[in-house]
């Protein structure tokens, strides 16, 4: 295997993707729509394609079962220039969503876990990785991790602080918490130097509701040098503890799904990093990478490549420089 830059870690699913969905059909009805599509999906697979498809050489660890789902997502590393580093668990089933997307583009889920429940810090050969040249190791999906959870966040934990010992940047994503426990979380943003939640999920972990007490929460709660808070159609803010911070709009394209809009971003942002681009420019790409994918259905069929990011992020509008 050749050289690494990014490694990107967690769930890793099969989606199932239904649209338009109306809703229209009752018990025991039929609903006819449009198209279904198999997708890969799953955070870590999203961000992990994505980085690649910008040009950033990167790997995708997880656990998949030894199924159809799992020869599918075996596969698709390669399709989109990743290295596959998923295991093939022959005790658990691969990981599933059906994805139900509405005529406006919003989604519901039905998820089975499946073998993402026994990925555990064991699963991430960090030193192997590091002698590699990996400069970046994604947590993604921790609150679909239960091997990366239990008890209390300490695993991730564990895993992000020996990345850090190890020289690795470090970047979180969470996924939304069925349980409702999201303090749970609290234990691995120490060791986080990235994390990027929904606003709606940030919120939720910090008890504020304001952005600039939302970011200034999770940086007291021990974020170590950047928060992104994904706002959807309404942009972005990120922030940096030093202090700087932006917000940026949103970039008016037509929105068909918007499943792995916020795995996009993330990609975008850190291959800007990787780059040595400024906060700025970073949150500019990652709001481009999101818009990307909104484009087409699935995670990955509106991701095209590192130029056009770039012309694109060149669109997106910074509406504030200063406070928040």
């Amino acid at each position: 295997m050749g050289g690494l830059e990014a490694v990107s870690v967690g769930i890793v699913v099969a989606d199932v993707v239904a649209r338009p969905v109306q809703g229209s059909a009752g018990r025991g009805q039929l609903e006819l729509v449009e198209e279904i599509l198999l997708c890969s999906g799953g955070s870590a697979a999203s961000t992990g394609y994505a980085l690649a498809r910008f040009g950033i050489s990167s790997a995708v660890i997880g656990r998949v079962g030894q199924d159809g789902f799992g020869d599918f997502l075996a596969n698709e590393a390669a399709r989109h220039g990743a290295q596959s580093l998923l295991i093939r668990d022959p005790q658990a089933a691969t990981s599933a969503t059906q994805v139900l997307v509405d005529p406006e583009g919003e989604r519901t889920f039905i998820h089975a876990i499946g073998a993402n429940a026994r990925l555990t810090p064991a699963d991430v050969p960090l030193a192997e990785l590091r002698a590699r040249g990996a400069k970046l190791l994604h947590l993604a999906g921790f609150f679909a991790l239960p091997g990366m959870d239990d008890p209390e966040g300490a695993p991730a934990a564990r895993l992000l602080a020996q990345a850090l010992e190890l020289g690795f940047l470090t970047s979180l994503d969470n996924v939304w918490d069925a349980t409702g426990r999201w303090e749970r979380i609290h234990a691995v943003l120490p060791y986080s130097d990235f994390f990027f939640p929904s606003i709606h999920d940030a919120r939720h972990i910090t008890g504020k509701w304001e952005p600039k007490a939302v970011a200034e929460e999770l940086f007291a709660l021990g974020v170590r040098q950047v928060v992104a808070l994904k706002m959807g159609p309404e942009g972005a803010w990120v922030i940096s503890r030093r202090g700087e911070r932006y917000r940026l709009g949103a970039l008016a394209v037509p929105a068909v799904d918007g499943t792995g809009a916020g795995d996009a971003f993330i990609a975008g942002f850190l291959a800007g990093w990787l780059r040595g681009r400024g906060l700025c420019e970073c949150g500019q790409l990652g709001s481009a990478a999101g818009a990307m994918c909104v484009r087409a259905v699935g995670a990955m069929p509106g991701i095209t490549d590192w130029a056009e990011l770039e012309s694109m992020a060149q669109q997106v509008p910074v509406l504030s420089g200063g406070d928040l």
